[in-house]
């Protein structure tokens, strides 16, 4: 399939201009993972939706489109209300605002953080000598002259867990 031939097909099913194609992807690329994560879940769908009416054999283009679609509807979905359109149901305004709460969650990193991943190795090691948190919390801070709550001794704890790097 040509270049122009491409173009002209993806124009005709998806009814999105390439420069509004091009502007929507610059749009995902500034977004975060977990928004990205929501666009592959809506192409899912439409992948499925359009393989369903057997409109296009062409897996690839298949792919594309629904990509496409899912893209600009995750778009759509973030942008406020406006007084045209504010009587929308409440399940669209819900989405909307868990959209933007996805787009606006950031890893939040502190300086204390980071010395803590520095000492992983040695706090991996005392969890499993079956120290508890306040006492990990005490050895960090005399051995190591940091000040760490326990608290967030227990909050590292909990995250090394998930991420498999202690047994639960």
């Amino acid at each position: 399939m040509e270049l122009n031939e491409l173009e002209k097909t993806i124009v005709e099913i998806t009814l999105i201009s390439a420069d509004v194609r091009k502007e929507n992807i610059r749009w995902l690329a500034k977004q975060n993972s977990l928004m990205v994560y929501e666009v592959f879940k809506l192409k899912k769908n439409h992948f499925h939706k359009l393989k369903s009416g057997g409109v296009i054999t062409d897996l690839i283009l298949l792919d594309m489109i629904a990509f496409f679609f899912a893209v600009k509807e995750l778009l759509e979905s973030t942008k406020l209300p406006t007084k045209k359109n504010r009587s929308n149901d409440l399940a669209r305004l819900r989405k909307i605002a868990r959209n933007q709460a996805i787009q606006c969650k950031k890893v939040r990193k502190t300086p204390k953080r980071d010395k803590l991943i520095n000492l992983q190795n040695n706090i991996i090691t005392w969890i499993q000598e079956g120290l508890s948190d306040r006492s990990i919390a005490e050895m960090i801070s005399s051995k190591k002259k940091l000040n760490i709550s326990h608290t967030e001794i227990s909050r590292f704890h909990r995250e090394l867990k998930e991420n498999g790097h202690i047994e639960k």
